[in-house]
């Protein structure tokens, strides 16, 4: 609380981050009502526009006075700026790319554009305070870099178990201790549980104990094991996600009610990650470990994190100490398979940790995300679907009589969905560090698409795909899986755009294309030109190469350039092209570069 009060009150903006229902939208409002501020409260929402986020013209009072003040009804970005007031964004990675951008000379300048109103200033005391799920799996989007640096940033985490108690106790009035305890320590168990990629929020202990109290037969004696098993299948099933799809949520709420209930045991204590290893929590790692199980999330999400047994099993492994394990030196391990031989644990800990540390940077290249449509406007037809285009139809009317044809403008919304197929080399001279930043540009391409929308070949002296199109890994799930396949062996490209182009051929999108990232240097396999002019579009990020290897850097260039054959029965370039980077360094951002050019 101090520290949001700080912020707001030196007329600072305000993000706080941290996941579901740990109170980030209470905290908000209160630091607010300390402060006494006025609060306009916008929701996130990917269909929100930034003219309802600044404000619109009124087409009646726009046809009749034409576009001056009196007609414009002002949006909460413009409503908080004039009265001098808190604008709180909740959910703020909701918010599409457009609205997302209005706001930066709002954070910045104190002032917003908007057209034919002219400039609105910001009165003294408008602050924005906003609030984001990192956690959170179902249409969010990640904030650009120059959005974030207007804020200041508060991480929340969750509570501790006794804090979680007593809200549990005020939000049901429950007087039951043990019965708040019992939930409390179920909800908590879901957040570390190796099966559940997202754990419940104290709202689920809250649902949990009101269900168990409402059927009447367990509340007088205490937790009974029947009762809140039914109330923990119905309060928790849609507020916990499973990591792999083909394991029954039901049997993991089980296995926590018998280890929390009949065996009494406490989530926050040092034995209950050993209780669930025994509960078949091995055969969850392994498949993870061995990338054989996937899940269709609706949007991207960051990957568990590590308990302290985890980490711990990891630091002796590599004879460190736990606090300092840095993922991203960690995904250079995996692929260099320095980790091959670590215990079940340790490796799927040290996959967690590189997993996040490769989402991390991709997440700030990436930004908001892009929306799975794109807003067509045309004049008004016969047949014509979609809505009225208001804006555009009133700059068409106004100073006529009538209506002429061709000013009425309507707008629909048409798919922009991409499906890719990503070719990334793996040998030898790929381990490392190398290796780590394919799987960032990997991620920022799985950031930009939709699930089932992209396939990823790994080649070195053959292929193998390690995700499929119209299969729906999550971008955690990919970089987990592309890290897990150590680096090594020779450079066959022809191999990889052959399976490429049969992968492609899954696809139904008229306009899918195939991405290559290599050096561009083959050293086992068949003429990879043959292959490549298959593809009907191709774009080759080709990694420059030192000095030293100039002579064979201008040689892949030639062979390994895109190459379409046309009607006139000629190899020529259509579609795709040849991007070059500029050292490994530079993949990641270069990928996001290509990215928007497909997606547009």
């Amino acid at each position: 609380m101090a520290v949001a009060c700080a912020a707001l009150g030196s007329g600072r903006h305000l993000l706080l981050e941290g996941p579901v229902g740990c109170g980030k939208t209470t905290l908000a409002a209160a630091a607010c009502e300390r402060l006494r501020l006025p609060v306009v409260r916008v929701d996130g929402d990917g269909r929100f526009p930034e003219s309802r986020l600044s404000g619109w013209f009124d087409p009646p009072l726009v046809l009749r006075v034409g576009y001056r003040e009196e007609a414009f009804v002002p949006g909460p970005l413009v409503r908080a700026m004039s009265a001098g007031c808190a604008l709180f964004l909740n959910e703020l990675d909701r918010l599409p790319e457009a609205a997302q951008n209005l706001l930066l000379p709002a954070l910045d300048e104190r002032v917003v554009r908007v057209p034919h109103l002219g400039a609105v200033e910001a009165a003294p005391g408008f602050v924005v305070v906003a609030t984001r799920n990192p956690a959170d799996y179902v249409a969010t989007g990640h904030l650009s870099e120059a959005l974030q640096d207007r804020f200041e940033h508060l991480a929340l985490a969750y509570q501790s178990a006794v804090e979680e108690e007593a809200i549990v106790a005020r939000l049901t009035g429950c007087r039951d201790d043990a019965l708040v305890r019992t939930a409390v320590r179920l909800v908590r168990a879901t957040r570390i549980h190796p099966r559940l990629r997202r754990g419940a929020s104290v709202r689920g202990a809250a649902a949990l104990v009101e269900l168990v109290t409402g059927f009447g037969d367990a509340a007088s004696a205490g937790p009974a094991l029947a009762p809140l098993r039914r109330a923990l299948r119905a309060a928790l099933v849609g507020r916990v996600e499973l990591r792999d799809g083909d394991i029954g949520l039901h049997a993991v709420l089980d296995q926590l009610c018998e280890l929390v209930v009949a065996q009494g045991e406490d989530p926050d204590a040092d034995g209950f990650a050993e209780a669930l290893d025994g509960g078949g929590a091995d055969a969850a790692a392994r498949s993870s470990v061995d990338c054989a199980q996937t899940r269709s999330p609706a949007g991207p999400e960051r990957p568990r994190t590590c308990s302290t047994d985890d980490r711990r099993a990891l630091a002796e492994q590599l004879r460190r100490a736990p606090d300092d394990l840095d993922g991203w030196s960690l995904a250079g391990d995996l692929s260099s398979g320095r980790l091959r031989h670590a215990g079940e644990r340790a490796y799927l800990c040290a996959q967690r940790l590189a997993a996040g540390a490769v989402l991390r940077r991709a997440g700030l290249l990436v930004g908001p995300l892009r929306s799975a449509t794109r807003t067509v406007r045309e004049p008004l037809t016969e047949g014509w679907a979609g809505e009225l285009a208001v804006e555009p139809t009133l700059e068409n009317l106004l100073g006529k009589p009538y209506p002429e044809p061709g000013d009425i403008v309507v707008e629909r919304r048409v798919d922009r969905r991409r499906q890719v197929v990503l070719m990334v080399d793996t040998s030898l001279s790929m381990a490392g560090e190398k290796m780590a930043l394919a799987a960032v540009a990997a991620a920022v391409l799985a950031l930009k698409v939709r699930p089932g929308d992209l396939a990823v070949v790994l080649f070195a002296d053959d292929a193998r795909p390690v995700s499929r199109l119209g299969e729906a890994v999550s971008p955690a799930e990919l970089v987990q899986r592309m890290l897990a396949v150590p680096c090594g062996g020779g450079t066959d490209i022809e191999a990889a755009l052959r399976l490429g182009h049969d992968e492609l051929q899954r696809g139904r999108d008229p306009g899918r294309c195939g991405l290559l990232v290599s050096d561009g240097v083959r050293t086992s396999g068949a003429d990879p030109l043959p292959a490549a002019a298959r593809f009907g579009r191709l774009h080759v990020l080709l990694m420059e190469r030192p000095p030293a290897g100039d002579g064979d850097r201008g040689a892949a260039t030639v062979w390994i350039a895109p190459r379409l054959h046309a009607g006139e029965g000629i190899a020529r370039a259509a579609g795709g092209g040849l991007v070059r980077v500029d050292g490994f360094p530079a993949l990641p951002r270069r990928m996001l570069d290509v990215a928007d050019r497909v997606l547009r």
